[in-house]
């Protein structure tokens, strides 16, 4: 196995400085390899970022920059498959666990390569070429070959020890893995629901993005015994308890004829609302599609749609438009006003609840460390 860098560090890839913001490591499902992907910064050119994937199992190494204009005209798929993110670090938008399909192009030349992932909220499109291992590293590293045995009785007796507190270190990682609460999504809780929810439609966005909708199943009974607000209101406490109060800002609607609720996570922007046909329908798409999309939720009445505006609005575009100012902003010439949004309000409360639970009963559920075999 090669090298790993670390967060932080500046490493040289293709004759430019670049400092390591985070790294996600794949295992591919078919033959169960792994291979690092480093997000990279510019230090010399205008701070863009770029991929450095690394894959020591087949020796095969590339720097490319996402590219939503990307095509594969004139490109051969040269492999697809399916992988799982084995582990994370720095600042990166994925979590142990995630799954995505991926492609890989290659041109005539076999040299210049399109990458496309599939991921459950979106397709992200990338660009770029092979490396020879010779041309990334740290500064000064020797590339291409194995070590000598100039190595000292110290150097050596410390490399052991060193190796010992990283095996100590990984499994107490996997021992403490259950206090730390896992970040679960609501488009994935949504499908494996098939008796509560049913996939309805999509809705397609700018950037490659898009919204699907889902009906909540026994709708009609909730909204014949119970009033609206109380109706959608039990039906986002069923999600929140799905994602295990996992939310950044959750908050209904308290205008008297509509009563919407609006859910914004790390990576998520959903919905609950009453439809023009007076079914409870479910929105969910990635907080880019809030971002960059101006379209209305499907059958929605007036209020919800200015409501859905409104709270991303207020809640998540100002962090959104630094990670995604290069795309353009639906927001460009918005003046429907916010929501005071209330931090102690019962859903979030709820959802902080939930949260806390999970996080206790993790701890409790063979979390701890153990000194046996």
């Amino acid at each position: 196995m090669g090298n790993m860098y670390n967060i932080g560090e500046i490493i040289t890839a293709d004759g430019d400085n670049y400092r390591v913001l985070g790294r996600i490591t794949y295992l591919n499902k078919a033959d169960g390899k792994t291979w690092d992907e480093y997000r990279l910064r510019a230090e010399n050119f205008n701070n863009e970022e770029r991929w450095l994937s690394v894959d020591y199992a087949y020796n095969e190494y590339s720097l490319s920059k996402k590219n939503p204009f990307a095509s594969t005209s004139g490109y051969h798929l040269v492999d697809r498959g399916t992988a799982k993110v084995a582990g994370v670090a720095g600042d990166v938008d994925v979590e142990i666990g995630d799954e995505v399909i991926f492609e890989e192009y290659e041109d005539h030349t076999e040299e210049k390569i399109v990458s496309i992932e599939h991921w459950d909220d979106e397709d992200e499109y990338s660009s770029g070429y092979y490396l020879d291992p010779w041309e990334f590293g740290r500064e000064g590293e020797i590339r291409g070959g194995s070590f000598s045995s100039g190595l000292t009785g110290k150097t050596t007796i410390f490399g052991k020890a060193i190796i010992i507190i990283i095996f100590v270190l990984a499994f107490m990682g996997s021992s403490l893995k259950g206090l730390i609460p896992q970040n679960k999504k609501i488009e994935p809780y949504l499908k494996k629901q098939t008796f509560l929810y049913e996939y309805v439609t999509s809705i397609t966005g700018e950037e490659k993005q898009k919204a699907n909708v889902y009906e909540y199943l026994s709708g009609s009974s909730l909204l014949s015994n119970y009033s609206e607000e109380e109706a959608l209101n039990k039906v986002a406490q069923d999600i929140i308890d799905g994602i295990n109060g996992n939310s950044s800002a959750i908050q209904q609607n308290d205008e008297k004829d509509d009563h919407t609720v609006a859910i914004l996570t790390s990576k998520e922007y959903c919905i609950i609302y009453r439809s023009e046909d007076d079914k409870i329908l479910v929105q969910v798409s990635s907080r880019k599609y809030a971002y960059s999309t101006d379209k209305e939720p499907y059958r929605s009445r007036n209020r919800t749609r200015r409501y859905y505006r409104r709270f991303y609005y207020s809640t998540g575009y100002n962090d959104d438009s630094g990670s995604y100012s290069r795309y353009h902003s639906s927001y460009d010439g918005y003046s429907d006003g916010t929501v005071t949004y209330d931090s102690n309000n019962g859903l979030n409360n709820y959802s902080n609840s939930v949260r806390q639970s999970s996080i206790a009963s993790r701890s409790s559920d063979g979390g701890g460390l153990s000194s046996g075999k």
